[in-house]
C-alpha cells in the first residue's frame, strides 16, 4: 500500500499496468449523506489515498523484494514509502466475493471459473474505475440485460465505470457497444472485456464530459444504459436529446422516493415501463418505445 494524491490515481495506475500490475484498489476519502436523489458524498479532498497493490504469490516466480523494487522504480519512490504485508489464506481473489444472480449468471472475480459449473460466468475485475458489480443497481441491470439477446443491436452505455455492463451487452452478442465515462476507463474497461475471451473490436471507450462542453451524442442506438441518477440522467436525456435516438432505455441508479420526474420524461413521450426492478431502495427501469 501506497499513499498517493488523488489526482495521481490514474497517472500511477496506467505505470503499474505497464509493469504488469492490474490488481490496484482504492478508497476514495469522502462522506456520505442522503439527499433527494439518492445519496450524495463529500469529497475529502485534502486527505491522501490508500492505494493498494495486489500480488498473488502464487502466480510470479518474482519475490516480494523484487515487487518492492519494481513499484519503487516505476512510481519513483523509496521502499520505505511501502508499506508489505503478506496475507494468508486469501488476498486479492477473496477481496471481492463472487456474486451469483438469479438467473444462473455469476459473477466471477475470482480464476476459480470451475466451481462454477452449469452456470453461466462473466469474469470481472474492477481494477481502478467506479463498478465492482456489487452494488444493487448493477447487479438488476445486468440481470435484465443477460436475459436480452443483443444480436445485431448497437448499445450506448454512459457512465460506464469499470464496463461491466458494456460486457453484459458484448457477451449476449451486440454488434458494437460505445462506452462513455468521465474518467479515464478505457484500460479497466477493454481489460475486462478481454478477460471474457471477447474482441475490443466491437467496443469504443470515450472519456467525455456528458453534462458540460462541447461533446454531443448525435448517433441513434438500438439500445441506451444509463445508470448513473435521477437527476444526473435526466439532464443528459435532455442535453442530448435522447428520446429521438433510442426506443429502448435501461435506466437505473434511481432511488425509491425519487423518480417520478424520470417516468415522467419518458411516458409523456410514448415509452411505457416494460419491467421495472427494485433492491432495497434503488430502482431499475427498463423503458421502451413501441
Amino acid at each position: 500500500m501506497i499513499k498517493v494524491e488523488q489526482d495521481k490515481v490514474y497517472i500511477i495506475s496506467e505505470k503499474l499496468n505497464c509493469v504488469g500490475l492490474y490488481n490496484l484498489t482504492y478508497d476514495q476519502p469522502i462522506e456520505v449523506e442522503k439527499i433527494q436523489n439518492g445519496y450524495g458524498v463529500k469529497h475529502l479532498e485534502d486527505e491522501k489515498i490508500d492505494f493498494k497493490i495486489y500480488v498473488d504469490e502464487n502466480e510470479t516466480s518474482q519475490t516480494s523484494s523484487e515487487f518492492l523494487k519494481v513499484i519503487s522504480d516505476v512510481l519513483n519512490i523509496s521502499k520505505e514509502q511501502i508499506h508489505f504485508q503478506k496475507i494468508e489464506n486469501g488476498g486479492w481473489d477473496t477481496s471481492f466475493d463472487d456474486i451469483e444472480l438469479e438467473n444462473g449468471w455469476v459473477i466471477c472475480y475470482s480464476d476459480a471459473v470451475e466451481q462454477y459449473e452449469g452456470k453461466r460466468v462473466i469474469r470481472f475485475d474492477p481494477l481502478a474505475a467506479f463498478g465492482t458489480g456489487l452494488h444493487e443497481t448493477t447487479q438488476d441491470c445486468l440481470s435484465l440485460i443477460l436475459n436480452h439477446d443483443f444480436s445485431g443491436q448497437s448499445v450506448l452505455d454512459l457512465g460506464t465505470g469499470s464496463g461491466i455492463l458494456t460486457v453484459g451487452a458484448l457477451y449476449k452478442h451486440a454488434i458494437n457497444v460505445k462506452a462513455i465515462d468521465y474518467e479515464t476507463v478505457e484500460n479497466e474497461v477493454l481489460h475486462n472485456v478481454q478477460l471474457n475471451g471477447i474482441s475490443t473490436n466491437n467496443v469504443q471507450v470515450l472519456q467525455e464530459d456528458l453534462l458540460n462542453g462541447d461533446f454531443k451524442i448525435n448517433k441513434k442506438y438500438d439500445w441506451i444504459f444509463i445508470n448513473i441518477g435521477g437527476d444526473e440522467t435526466t439532464s443528459i436525456v435532455q442535453r442530448h436529446d435522447l428520446l429521438e435516438k433510442s426506443d429502448h432505455f435501461l435506466i437505473s441508479g434511481l432511488v425509491e422516493w425519487h423518480i417520478e420526474h424520470v417516468i415522467k420524461m419518458f411516458v409523456d413521450v410514448g415509452f411505457t415501463i416494460e419491467t421495472k426492478l427494485q433492491t432495497n431502495e434503488w430502482v431499475t427501469i427498463y423503458f421502451k418505445r413501441y
